[in-house]
């Protein structure tokens, strides 16, 4: 089973996409479903959950919280029901949210934890080795298409030094086109949101590459035909 793990909507800032267009986009890439992680916030889940199995797509639904040392991936057994981060730590203006405080505080409210393009320096406040001693992750983010080759790859290497799995998605939030470059392929089906949560606490997954790639010509040739490429990756761990 196929699905986009990171996917931005209209109910994130700054995006504008609507969830119904996402998941006819991410059919057109082969996937199965695609998980909603709104920045910061679940609310709208509603909305995303009433679109679960249209055109046999399924629809997941979790949340990306920023903090102060890095980015996380939140899936929650009952999203409509999890309390708001800003409902437990209040207003994030004047500095963000402490990883150390929120972290194990998301888990005792049975939330699953994936740490989300941890070496990527165009963020504010990157993970970086913080993620090593990250209390209770299940995975960590191998392949995000918004995000340098180098940095996919020191979080792969992160990942192999923790002995985690890898998760792959496309962090999809200013075009349709973005939608479906990065997904994970499960092993098993996937039902349920809390079969989500199952299957991310296990190791029968890994991230993948989808979409068109450019292939490289030289200045004043034309550029050959994009063409389509499906790549898993493998940990050395597994």
């Amino acid at each position: 089973m196929l699905i986009d793990l990171h996917v931005h909507s209209h109910l994130s800032m700054g995006c504008p996409l609507s969830p119904r267009s996402v998941l006819e986009r991410a059919a057109t890439h082969g996937l199965d479903g695609v998980a909603f992680t709104e920045t910061n916030s679940q609310d709208g889940c509603d909305e995303l959950l009433a679109l679960d199995g249209q055109g046999g797509m399924r629809v997941f639904v979790g949340l990306e919280l920023v903090t102060d040392r890095g980015q996380y991936l939140c899936f929650f057994p009952r999203p409509e029901h999890a309390p708001e981060p800003v409902q437990l730590w209040g207003s994030n203006r004047e500095r963000p949210w402490s990883a150390a405080e929120c972290l194990p505080r998301l888990q005792s409210l049975g939330a699953v934890v994936v740490a989300s393009r941890p070496y990527d320096r165009d963020l504010p406040n990157p993970a970086l080795d913080f993620v090593l001693s990250a209390p209770g992750l299940v995975a960590v983010e191998g392949y995000n298409a918004r995000v340098r080759q180098t940095a996919n790859d020191l979080a792969v290497e992160a990942a192999e030094r923790l002995k985690l799995p890898c998760v792959g998605g496309s962090d999809a939030r200013l075009s349709l086109d973005e939608v479906g470059r990065g997904a994970t392929f499960f092993k098993r089906p996937i039902g349920s949101q809390a079969d989500l949560l199952s299957q991310l606490q296990g190791r029968d997954y890994w991230p993948v590459m989808v979409g068109e790639l450019p292939r490289l010509s030289r200045p004043g040739e034309a550029r050959e035909p994009e063409r389509k490429v499906r790549r898993r990756f493998k940990g050395r761990s597994r």
